[in-house]
């Protein structure tokens, strides 16, 4: 894997000799508030961005003379505003440094309206939100993309840094509080781990937010730099937050999930201009005038709601806005209830603990188990966005609720019993991922699992399941029986090489023909 890293920060340190961002010429004119609708007191730390934006003639208000702050910023809106801002980054025209070539993405055709922009400033380096289907690439240019996306792009796409490598990346990462890490102590380990959660699939639709892999070194420190992501990801965090260009607040939230506002990319946008003349080179990335360019004020941590970090419910426009893309957190509730109507039809992927759920819109509204995790992003995806009407609106709503029991058949509470719930739907359990068997117990048969302990000393253990159904713990020196009441249990496994576990169903003579009845079995082990 470090080979392929090199590869990597090399092309990042060629970035960074190139000429990189652009502008057209200032245009006078506007006043020092040129949009009714930017509040200059709430809006006080992008007034001055938004100003100087507009009067260099990188951006423009809508038809009714309105800039609209608080609305999300897409890829091809962005594409343009890059386009126009730094006129001497055009990388994909720089084949003779880089071999890069102008890249073609199969929903960018040449008809698109931000074509040039997008084929001109956008290369593979970085773009995390660039998909596939059927073997083609697709840019994805509605797409509204988050504070995670961005950091990446940044530092992949235009080699934004901050100085000196990082000598500590796990005690720079110590500072993000809501960034998912894992640490290894094997390379083995990391391996097989990150073969489980998908992070190289391009087909999935943009917006997944995979855990940072780190290895721990002989030398007691860490490093990133086995696994292309999350050298990319912690890279990008450490220096976005080393320059003021995207940073954590006083607390130290990153807010990955949060989607980036109109207000929010202007000041980034006026923020690289700022960190590129500190360093004294803009004048080689963008024939803007230095001059005019003044040091935003810092922006504020995104707001409940305005973040999408609420419960809801959340109500968009599918066409007009994008796909829902929110974070929730659970607070120690034990399920999680969800329901999505909407006029298209559109499913859910949710992310935990960075694996992946995928529920179609005719399973929903759903329970899902979330005892086992802290926060949880959901992003919807339409099925047949190309087959919309452009003049016609597409309105959905994503509602999100939280309980300690799954509230009995019709009645909204009671025993947590799954059945119909409140939505007139069967209310079956979902279960985290990462379990390490899943079988549908009627029509496989019962699990029977052997699991090696490695040298730990005690085996974690927890069934979820639709039907009743007992454990039965083979271990070398007998059997243990464990009710599903009693689960989840701990089990002395010291000394032992193996440990077979197997399921026992309490009454499969009771089950219907028409149902599945899944069961999650999840295993693991501590000292």
């Amino acid at each position: 894997m470090k080979t392929k890293l090199l590869t990597l920060k090399i092309i990042l340190a060629i970035l960074l000799i190139l000429p990189l961002f652009p502008a057209g010429p200032a245009r006078a004119g506007l006043t020092s508030t040129p949009f009714p609708d930017v509040d200059s007191a709430k809006y006080s730390w992008a007034v001055q961005s938004i100003t100087f934006m507009a009067q260099s003639g990188i951006l423009q208000g809508y038809p009714d003379g309105t800039f609209k702050p608080g609305r999300y910023v897409n890829k091809e809106e962005w594409a343009v505003m890059v386009y126009r801002l730094f006129d001497k980054y055009r990388p994909s025209l720089r084949s003779d440094a880089l071999n890069y070539s102008r890249p073609s993405y199969v929903d960018v055709p040449s008809s698109h309206w931000a074509y040039r922009e997008i084929s001109d400033t956008f290369v593979a380096v970085g773009d995390t939100t660039v998909t596939a289907r059927n073997g083609k690439s697709l840019f994805n240019p509605e797409y509204a993309f988050t504070r995670w996306d961005l950091a990446m792009m940044l530092y992949g796409l235009y080699g934004i840094d901050g100085g000196p490598e990082s000598t500590n990346v796990c005690g720079d990462m110590n500072r993000f509080k809501d960034i998912t890490t894992r640490l290894f102590n094997t390379e083995n380990e990391l391996e097989a781990f990150r073969g489980t959660d998908n992070r190289y699939n391009s087909e999935l639709p943009p917006g997944t937010i995979y855990p940072i892999l780190f290895l721990k070194e002989a030398d007691g420190t860490c490093d990133a730099n086995y696994d292309d992501y999350s050298a990319l990801a912690a890279g990008a965090l450490i220096e976005m937050n080393k320059t003021g260009i995207l940073t954590a607040d006083a607390a130290g939230k990153f807010y990955p999930s949060a989607k980036l506002t109109r207000a929010e990319a202007v000041t980034v946008l006026h923020r690289i201009l700022d960190h590129l003349k500190t360093r004294g080179v803009l004048g080689n990335y963008s024939s803007i005038n230095p001059s005019g360019i003044l040091r935003p004020v810092p922006m504020p941590a995104p707001k409940p709601g305005e973040a999408a970090e609420g419960p809801g419910p959340f109500d968009r426009d599918l066409q007009r806005d994008g796909e829902f893309n929110t974070i929730v957190y659970p607070n120690g509730k034990k399920y999680m209830r969800l329901e999505l109507t909407s006029k298209d039809a559109a499913d859910l992927y949710l992310y935990m603990n960075g694996d992946i759920a995928f529920l179609r819109q005719e399973e929903l509204p759903r329970y899902v188990q979330v005892d086992r995790v802290s926060q949880i992003g959901i992003k919807s995806q339409s099925r047949n966005p190309e087959k919309r009407s452009p003049l016609a609106a597409y309105p959905a709503t994503l509602k999100v609720t939280f309980h300690d029991e799954i509230p009995s058949a019709g009645t909204g509470t009671g025993t947590g019993k799954p059945g119909k719930d409140s939505g007139g739907q069967t209310g079956g359990v979902t279960a985290p991922p990462g379990a390490a068997a899943v079988q549908d117990l009627k029509s496989q048969g019962e699990i029977n699992q052997t699991f090696a302990p490695n040298g730990s000393k005690y085996m974690n253990i927890n069934l979820i399941s639709q039907d009743k159904v007992d454990l039965y713990v083979q271990l070398g020196t007998g059997t243990a029986f464990l009710k599903q009441e009693e689960l989840p249990g701990k089990i002395n496994v010291q000394g032992m090489s193996s440990v077979t576990v197997r399921t026992q169903s309490r009454n499969p003579e009771k089950r219907t023909s028409q149902q599945t009845y899944n069961a999650y079995l999840y295993v693991t082990f501590s000292n």
